[in-house]
């Protein structure tokens, strides 16, 4: 039976199958203990002996829609309008590049680049920490 929407097997267990079998562990106890199909465990073997089997391990989620650029151009928007919202950095970042991308998409971005938006009283975007440069 195959699991819907399910991604490969991690490269630590996957190695710790294969060194098992390549000690002496039979194939079929092997898949046993790892609770994995037997196709499962020879694929592994296969793709070992091709010198293969780290290059398929799919990396998890999608990759980041903001590029290296967008996360600058929204460093240089911070600078200029620290108080504006996601949404209008979303706005901003859409009309100076083109990409449009939701104000979460923004949120994720600013987390990543350790830029709190939290507002104070004055609904004044919080500073940036100079601690925190990154790279431009």
């Amino acid at each position: 039976m195959k699991r819907v929407g399910a991604r490969g097997y991690g490269l630590d267990l996957r190695e710790r199958i294969v060194l098992a079998v390549r000690e002496g562990m039979n194939v079929e106890k092997a898949a046993q203990q790892y609770r994995v199909h037997l196709q499962t465990v020879q694929r592994y073997l296969d793709l070992d002996d091709q010198g293969l089997l780290d290059v398929y391990v799919r990396p998890t989620g999608r990759p980041f829609t903001l590029q290296a650029e967008h996360e600058q151009q929204l460093l240089r928007q911070l600078d200029k309008h620290a108080d504006a919202t996601l949404f209008e950095h979303a706005s901003m970042l859409e009309e100076a590049t083109g990409l449009k991308v939701s104000f979460k998409t923004v949120d994720r971005a600013f987390t990543r680049l350790k830029i709190t938006h939290k507002k104070n009283a004055g609904r004044q975007r919080t500073q940036r920490d100079p601690a925190d440069n990154v790279s431009e």
